[in-house]
């Protein structure tokens, strides 16, 4: 790997020439800061150079997640994103609009933005009609910098969609309570958990069906590998999946707390 840095014009010239990015279209990203390398200005150059990309006209949009805290207060304005350097930098960056989810927040910027973003309050994690929903109902592209579908948040949007037996019946421990989000203006609102993401290391059987299909494009940004494809061809072939088999996006790990139940539950739809 090469200790050259990267600047903000260079990351700008390979994500439209390499990465294939159209000014004025919807982009939704996940990212490994690490994967690209040293870049000028760390994870703020990195966003200011997808900005610049998109153009005023294009919309981004990046998964600002967090975990349930201790007190259960999530604080939208403060609660840094657990999904990485490039997803906090984003949420703190001039122009940012972060929907209203404790567990599963996305930050958006751009011409977009708000349209997005409004209402996360009123749906479920990452269901039907969460940010990335809309967004790829609106058409978005997805780009993966330096990570695979594991990372791949719009396979939980087709798990929303489909509802295999274990939706909204299995979480992660802590996910499975009430929780209480304050918003940018200080108004409280609980939260009851409802279709919250479950396991996704199961989702490589997307991927690899996906590539089967010349579905995604790999590229390359600064020294990061990276997958581009359409999110509606991500939502296709997760929900043709799931109607085939229910339980074909689970692991298969006996200990998995989310996985080993859902198999289960799945089974027991079939007997």
């Amino acid at each position: 790997m090469s200790d050259v840095s990267i600047n903000r014009e260079s990351l700008v010239r390979e994500l439209i020439d390499i990465c294939g990015i159209r000014p004025g279209s919807i982009l939704i990203v996940h990212a490994s800061f690490k994967a690209l390398g040293p870049i000028d200005g760390g994870a703020a150059t990195v966003v200011a150079a997808l900005q610049e990309a998109l153009g005023p006209r294009g919309t981004l949009l990046m998964p600002t997640f967090s975990h349930p805290t201790v007190d259960g207060i999530w604080h939208m304005a403060d609660t840094p994103s657990r999904t990485g350097a490039i997803t906090e930098a984003m949420r703190v960056c001039a122009g940012a609009v972060r929907s209203f989810h404790p567990t599963h927040s996305v930050t958006a910027w751009g011409a977009r933005a708000v349209e997005f973003t409004t209402g996360h309050e009123r749906t479920s994690s990452v269901g039907v009609d969460s940010p990335l929903h809309l967004a790829a109902k609106a058409g978005a592209d997805i780009l993966m910098i330096g990570c695979n579908f594991k990372a791949c948040t719009m396979v939980h949007i087709a798990e929303s969609i489909v509802r295999p037996p274990y939706v909204g019946k299995v979480c992660y421990p802590g996910y499975d309570r009430d929780l209480l989000g304050i918003d940018t203006a200080g108004r409280k609102q609980p939260f009851t958990w409802i279709d919250t993401a479950t396991d996704s290391v199961g989702f490589m059987l997307v991927q690899q069906t996906m590539e089967k299909q010349g579905d995604i494009a790999q590229v390359r940004l600064a020294q990061a590998n990276c997958l581009r494809f359409t999110s509606q061809a991500c939502l296709d072939t997760s929900i043709a999946l799931l109607r085939a088999d229910p339980g074909s996006l689970l692991c298969r790990k006996a200990n998995c707390p989310v996985c080993a139940p859902g198999l289960v539950l799945v089974a027991a739809g079939k007997a």
